[in-house]
């Protein structure tokens, strides 16, 4: 049957993020993370549809979008992290690295990523553009790698 939705999350969102809590200031640990929690909704979505259709509650991808974003509006963080990545060009961004080789800044025409330090720890700030809002990418993965993904996967038969 291949990759399921719930080796998916277990294979690559779970780690990505454990990943990324290990480093919080580094934005190429976070794209990792924010990618495959992302992705995850295609898997599952399709996996359904093709294995086991009656399983789903939604009649479309975005309908099931809409119900993740309903679930946790910081989806939508993810989602935006994701998406830069997929879409970042040379000639269009700004990044500065650091040392040893972390991500420590990003400036795309849509959003600013910026890992950030207090005394204690690391995080990576999500600047939105369009409204100026600051969000914590470390918020953002935990709620859904955390609370929303193992609220929504079936369980799984072996």
């Amino acid at each position: 049957m291949g990759t399921t939705p719930g080796s998916f999350y277990s294979m690559f969102v779970k780690p990505n993020f454990d990943d990324y809590l290990a480093r919080p200031d580094d934005i190429r640990l976070g794209f990792n993370a924010s990618i495959t929690a992302f992705q995850l909704r295609d898997i599952l979505f399709a996996f359904y549809r093709k294995h086991h259709p009656a399983k789903l509650r939604w009649k479309d991808l975005p309908e099931f979008h809409r119900d993740l974003v309903t679930r946790e509006p910081l989806f939508l963080t993810v989602q935006s992290v994701a998406t830069v990545y997929k879409h970042l060009h040379p000639n269009k961004g700004f990044y500065e690295v650091g040392s040893p080789g972390a991500l420590w800044a990003l400036r795309v025409p849509s959003i600013d990523l910026k890992a950030t330090w207090d005394n204690t720890k690391g995080d990576v700030m999500v600047r939105r553009r369009q409204d100026g809002t600051d969000i914590s990418l470390t918020a953002a993965l935990s709620a859904v790698v955390e609370k929303l993904w193992p609220s929504i996967l079936p369980t799984e038969e072996a």
